[in-house]
């Protein structure tokens, strides 16, 4: 037996060396000159950009070539993210990503919709079978588009490995080649001073824009570090794109050097403890390394990335930024340390204090109020503060007291569990929620793991309203735990919809025969409140 199974796997390894295609160098998705609206590194908040959007000339339907042999792995839908999109798994052990699209080819859309009525969601994520929908390099599967998470019409294409699920970066490997003799910008530096506590707190010191024409001397204090907001520039294109590696030398010594490179899906979150917390604008590349970010391992940094300034004498402090092509930008500044600059440590005396350890669990536990945050969840020892800052009576469905969580210019990796005292009675208990509290007292549905913010325990026992709008859609709204759930009938029988930040869209007009039907839309709230609402349409 184990020798028959053998000869087996030889028989389908020897047809499929057959049957793959030689390594094919990638080609262009789309037939326009290589340019980017977006590149691979570009710092988005809460990710780096893993990818790179093609610019179309700010139309849609372009088509979408596959940029090397294989077949369609992976097809999804949805009306954030990557909208419509499609994988191509690929032979030599990659497989390539296409977002945003307006579009599916007519075979691959047809197996969509049958994929949407099968699953009743407009929102569907499959899996073909190899042999579905095999595709040759340069064949046209879609059109390009602007569905999704997107600010304009453009394509957004990812190639990533397929063993290590790691999204690779096509212009470092040298597969695509943009024209680049453009040096990158600097839009602004900021200095931070820290404080002289146990857990020391940032306090702004000088933010200079058009940083290039500084020649004044810096004060900062003993201990601070910088933050820099810098792009790139390319050829044919107005984007804003990554910069690859960011340098700060003080005194010819390098205390912070940090490239990009190929960032996996588990280090990418780690932006936020890269960037400055708590900013306006563009986000800056801090140079203070904090000692739980998993980007530590791109970075060669001394003394956490400090600016430690030990005497009163001037000291040169220089700022290098380098883009994927190897252009280069650098500033130089005088600095000079002045005890006066440094920031005194800002504490509410009305709030409860607590210091967090990063690699810890950390528990706070109050009248009325508890707050867990596990290890994992910073990157850096941090300041809590929480206060009780309303009494329930003040907002109409709260049950509870309201309680702020506050940690200024603090990374949190993911939230905490908070538990408060609520006077909630058991014929409500079904209808309670842990509810986020706007600054004008609005209640929202906060989920179950919070961070910074104001929060209650509320109740919500109105169902959500529904209510025909311009153009054939539907609003649907609720003003406290949110919707959840909707559904749309026509005839008593399920239709295509989407539903996206309050709007239901009726898909699929042309499988309705024209004439009169009944219409039936059902909206539930996250507290189980349904409402239903009943009409005609015609066609």
């Amino acid at each position: 037996m184990k020798r028959y199974l053998r000869g087996v796997a030889v028989l389908a390894a020897l047809f499929l060396c057959q049957e793959l295609p030689a390594q094919e160098k990638p080609i262009k998705p789309v037939d326009l000159p290589m340019s980017f609206a977006g590149n691979y590194g570009e710092l988005r908040h809460n990710h780096f950009h893993q990818g790179l959007d093609w610019r179309v000339g700010g139309k849609v339907g372009d088509p979408i070539h596959a940029i090397k042999s294989g077949y369609v792995s992976r097809i999804s839908v949805s009306p954030t993210g990557y909208g419509n999109a499609v994988y191509i798994n690929h032979p030599d052990g990659t497989y390539s990503v296409y977002g945003h699209m307006l579009s599916f080819r007519s075979d691959i859309a047809a197996r969509v919709k049958e994929e949407q009525y099968s699953q009743k969601s407009f929102i569907v994520n499959f899996f073909p079978e190899p042999d579905e929908f095999p595709l040759k390099q340069g064949d046209v599967f879609g059109r390009v588009g602007n569905t999704g998470a997107s600010a304009g019409p453009h394509l957004h294409m990812e190639v990533r490995d397929t063993e290590k699920d790691l999204p690779l970066n096509y212009i470092a490997m040298g597969y695509y080649s943009p024209e680049d003799n453009m040096s990158p910008v600097f839009r602004r530096v900021v200095f931070y001073g820290l404080d002289s506590t146990a857990v020391p707190s940032a306090r702004q010191i000088t933010s200079i824009r058009n940083p290039e024409k500084y020649r004044s001397v810096i004060y900062l204090p003993h201990k601070s570090y910088v933050a820099i907001d810098a792009f790139d520039t390319q050829n044919g294109t107005t984007g804003k794109l990554a910069i690859e590696n960011y340098k700060v030398i003080l005194d010819g010594r390098t205390i912070f050097n940090f490239t990009v490179g190929d960032v996996s899906y588990t280090e990418g979150p780690y932006i936020k403890s890269l960037v400055q917390q708590g900013v306006s604008g563009p986000d800056l590349v801090k140079s203070r390394m904090d000692p739980g970010n998993l980007l530590q391992c791109k970075a060669d940094v001394e003394d956490g990335g400090i600016i430690l300034l030990e005497d009163y004498g001037i000291h040169q402090l220089r700022i290098e930024v380098k883009d994927i092509c190897g252009n280069s930008s650098a500033l130089n500044f005088k600095v000079r340390r002045e005890d006066s600059k440094e920031p005194l440590p800002a504490i509410d005396t009305t709030a409860i204090r607590r210091e967090f350890v990063w690699y810890a669990p950390n528990i706070v536990r109050e009248e009325g109020m508890t707050y867990i945050l596990q290890p994992g969840a910073l990157c850096d020892n941090a300041v809590f503060s929480f206060k009780k800052i309303s009494p329930r009576d003040k907002i109409g469905a709260a049950y509870s007291d309201v309680w702020e969580i506050s940690s200024p210019g603090t990374a949190l990796m993911k939230g905490g569990i908070l538990e408060i005292e609520s006077s909630v009675p058991d014929s409500l208990v079904a209808k309670a929620f842990l509810a986020s509290v706007s600054p004008a007292g609005r209640l929202s549905w906060a989920g179950s793991k919070v961070g910074p913010g104001r929060y209650c325990i509320a109740v919500d026992t109105q169902a959500p309203q529904i209510s025909s709008g311009r153009g054939g859609n539907y609003t649907i709204k609720d003003d406290c735990s949110g919707v959840s759930e909707v559904s749309l009938e026509i005839d008593g029988q399920w239709h295509l919809f989407k539903f996206y930040r309050g709007v239901l869209t009726i898909l699929d007009r042309g499988s309705i025969s024209r004439g009169k039907h009944r219409l039936t839309i059902t909206a539930k709230d996250n507290c189980g409140n349904i409402s239903e609402y009943s009409g005609t349409l015609v066609l």
